[in-house]
């Protein structure tokens, strides 16, 4: 595969919809972990698209959400993708967006990650997307409570019937 920048926007058209899935996380504080996975990305008539994500476990209990915009800076045609989480963290990413026939790769590492003042120390993440064989999956990588940048989460998510 010979993977060459392209413009985030031919991406965009590709994402929306509704992709769901299965993942599966770690970290030193944490024990393994399993979960079940939705992804929303609708494009709004404004040229940004919302980002609406929440997990359960296995069995259906509720385990994480959280909201977001990506959008594309037309500057330097990178793309942006802003997360608030209602644990109180909030990441600005960018990256690039690279395209090979009809698969795509947009790795976005923080600009910015805010915590408020009860939130668990986070100070760098990174979340790398892989849209190939019609299949989005995804890794986020964070640097958080005193551990060194790694992998936290994995996932693989196919389109919902309908999307």
């Amino acid at each position: 595969m010979s993977f060459e920048r392209c413009s985030p926007e031919l991406l965009l058209e590709r994402l929306e919809g509704t992709w769901h899935g299965q993942g599966s996380g770690s970290y030193p504080e944490s024990r393994e972990f399993d979960y079940l996975e939705v992804i929303e990305f609708k494009r709004s008539p404004k040229g940004f698209v919302s980002y609406s994500q929440h997990t359960t476990s296995l069995q259906g209990s509720p385990m994480h959400q959280e909201l977001g915009y990506m959008r594309v800076n037309e500057h330097n045609s990178t793309l942006e993708l802003l997360i608030v989480q209602p644990t109180g963290i909030a990441e600005v990413l960018v990256g690039a967006v690279t395209r090979d026939g009809e698969d795509f790769r947009f790795e976005l590492n923080s600009d910015i990650v805010a915590t408020s003042p009860s939130a668990k120390e986070i100070t760098r993440t990174g979340r790398y997307f892989y849209l190939e064989n019609g299949a989005l999956s995804y890794q986020l990588h964070m640097e958080a409570v005193g551990e060194e940048y790694q992998i936290h989460l994995e996932a693989t998510l196919v389109r919902s019937e309908g999307s």
